[in-house]
Protein backbone atom coordinates (compact mmCIF):
# COMPACT_ATOMS: atom_id res chain seq x y z
CA UNK A 1 0.00 0.00 0.00
CA UNK A 2 1.30 3.51 -0.68
CA UNK A 3 1.34 6.26 1.73
CA UNK A 4 -0.25 9.82 0.71
CA UNK A 5 1.99 12.55 2.03
CA UNK A 6 0.35 15.87 3.25
CA UNK A 7 1.00 18.41 0.35
CA UNK A 8 0.07 22.37 -0.22
CA UNK A 9 -2.74 21.20 -2.27
CA UNK A 10 -4.38 20.09 0.39
CA UNK A 11 -4.17 23.71 2.63
CA UNK A 12 -7.54 25.07 3.32
CA UNK A 13 -6.14 28.27 4.96
CA UNK A 14 -6.40 28.02 8.23
CA UNK A 15 -3.45 27.11 10.26
CA UNK A 16 -4.52 24.95 13.08
CA UNK A 17 -6.61 23.05 11.08
CA UNK A 18 -4.05 22.59 8.02
CA UNK A 19 -1.41 21.52 10.98
CA UNK A 20 -4.50 19.07 12.28
CA UNK A 21 -5.17 17.98 8.69
CA UNK A 22 -1.19 17.16 8.03
CA UNK A 23 -1.14 15.60 11.59
CA UNK A 24 -3.96 12.93 10.73
CA UNK A 25 -2.62 12.06 7.25
CA UNK A 26 0.85 11.56 8.95
CA UNK A 27 -0.93 9.09 11.72
CA UNK A 28 -3.37 7.55 9.40
CA UNK A 29 -0.27 6.67 7.38
CA UNK A 30 1.67 5.25 10.16
CA UNK A 31 -1.36 3.17 11.18
CA UNK A 32 -1.63 1.96 7.18
CA UNK A 33 2.27 0.84 7.58
CA UNK A 34 2.43 -0.68 11.20
CA UNK A 35 -0.18 -2.72 10.30
CA UNK A 36 0.93 -4.17 6.76
CA UNK A 37 4.34 -4.22 8.67
CA UNK A 38 2.71 -6.42 11.38
CA UNK A 39 3.89 -4.10 14.12
CA UNK A 40 3.60 -5.14 17.72
CA UNK A 41 -0.08 -4.88 19.01
CA UNK A 42 0.96 -2.27 21.44
CA UNK A 43 2.23 -0.10 19.12
CA UNK A 44 -0.96 -0.51 16.99
CA UNK A 45 -2.41 0.53 19.92
CA UNK A 46 -1.01 3.50 20.56
CA UNK A 47 -1.38 4.89 17.12
CA UNK A 48 -5.27 4.06 17.75
CA UNK A 49 -5.70 5.98 20.93
CA UNK A 50 -4.18 8.39 19.72
CA UNK A 51 -6.12 8.82 16.21
CA UNK A 52 -9.24 8.07 18.80
CA UNK A 53 -8.40 11.53 20.81
CA UNK A 54 -7.29 13.59 17.97
CA UNK A 55 -10.25 13.16 15.15
CA UNK A 56 -12.42 14.00 18.05
CA UNK A 57 -10.44 17.17 18.85
CA UNK A 58 -9.70 18.29 14.77
CA UNK A 59 -13.53 17.52 14.16
CA UNK A 60 -14.94 19.50 16.99
CA UNK A 61 -12.50 22.12 16.06
CA UNK A 62 -13.30 22.03 12.35
CA UNK A 63 -17.24 22.02 12.38
CA UNK A 64 -16.73 25.04 14.86
CA UNK A 65 -14.74 26.98 12.29
CA UNK A 66 -17.49 26.08 9.42
CA UNK A 67 -20.31 27.51 11.68
CA UNK A 68 -18.36 30.72 12.64
CA UNK A 69 -17.73 31.29 9.16
CA UNK A 70 -21.01 30.18 8.08
CA UNK A 71 -19.67 27.81 5.44
CA UNK A 72 -22.82 26.47 3.49
CA UNK A 73 -21.29 23.15 3.74
CA UNK A 74 -21.59 22.83 7.44
CA UNK A 75 -23.72 20.34 8.06
CA UNK A 76 -22.88 18.19 5.21
CA UNK A 77 -19.56 18.32 7.02
CA UNK A 78 -20.51 17.02 10.37
CA UNK A 79 -22.29 14.53 8.46
CA UNK A 80 -19.18 13.42 6.79
CA UNK A 81 -17.15 13.63 10.51
CA UNK A 82 -19.66 10.69 11.78
CA UNK A 83 -19.32 8.50 8.94
CA UNK A 84 -15.82 8.66 9.30
CA UNK A 85 -16.06 8.23 13.36
CA UNK A 86 -18.44 5.13 12.51
CA UNK A 87 -15.75 3.96 10.26
CA UNK A 88 -12.96 4.59 12.06
CA UNK A 89 -14.60 2.35 15.17
CA UNK A 90 -15.32 -0.79 12.85
CA UNK A 91 -11.53 -0.68 12.07
CA UNK A 92 -10.76 -0.49 15.86
CA UNK A 93 -12.77 -3.47 16.07
CA UNK A 94 -11.98 -5.27 13.96
CA UNK A 95 -8.27 -4.99 14.67
CA UNK A 96 -9.09 -5.84 18.05
CA UNK A 97 -10.86 -8.83 17.26
CA UNK A 98 -9.08 -10.05 14.50
CA UNK A 99 -5.24 -8.03 14.63
CA UNK A 100 -3.79 -6.80 11.94
CA UNK A 101 -4.66 -8.59 8.15
CA UNK A 102 -4.31 -7.06 4.94
CA UNK A 103 -7.93 -6.63 4.83
CA UNK A 104 -7.23 -4.16 7.73
CA UNK A 105 -4.52 -2.52 5.85
CA UNK A 106 -6.86 -2.20 2.58
CA UNK A 107 -9.89 -0.49 4.72
CA UNK A 108 -7.07 1.75 6.60
CA UNK A 109 -6.19 3.02 3.35
CA UNK A 110 -9.80 3.21 1.29
CA UNK A 111 -12.00 3.98 4.33
CA UNK A 112 -9.87 6.76 6.12
CA UNK A 113 -6.70 7.53 4.31
CA UNK A 114 -8.23 7.71 1.04
CA UNK A 115 -11.15 8.89 1.97
CA UNK A 116 -9.79 11.81 4.86
CA UNK A 117 -7.46 12.95 1.77
CA UNK A 118 -10.71 13.32 -0.54
CA UNK A 119 -12.95 14.86 2.28
CA UNK A 120 -10.54 17.64 2.47
CA UNK A 121 -10.31 18.24 -1.05
CA UNK A 122 -14.09 18.02 -1.61
CA UNK A 123 -15.43 19.70 1.58
CA UNK A 124 -12.85 21.31 3.88
CA UNK A 125 -11.77 23.60 1.17
CA UNK A 126 -15.03 24.69 0.84
CA UNK A 127 -14.12 26.66 3.77
CA UNK A 128 -11.46 28.23 1.86
CA UNK A 129 -13.76 31.21 0.57
CA UNK A 130 -15.51 32.07 3.70
CA UNK A 131 -12.09 32.86 5.64
CA UNK A 132 -11.33 36.33 6.41
CA UNK A 133 -8.28 37.75 5.26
Amino acid sequence: MRTIPWDESLRVGIDRIDQQHQQLIDQLNLLMIALQENKAKSEIERIINFLDQYIDQHFGFEENCMNAYQCPVACENKKAHHYFRQTFEEIKHQFRQEGASLSLVLKVNRNLLDWFINHIRKIDMQLKPYISP
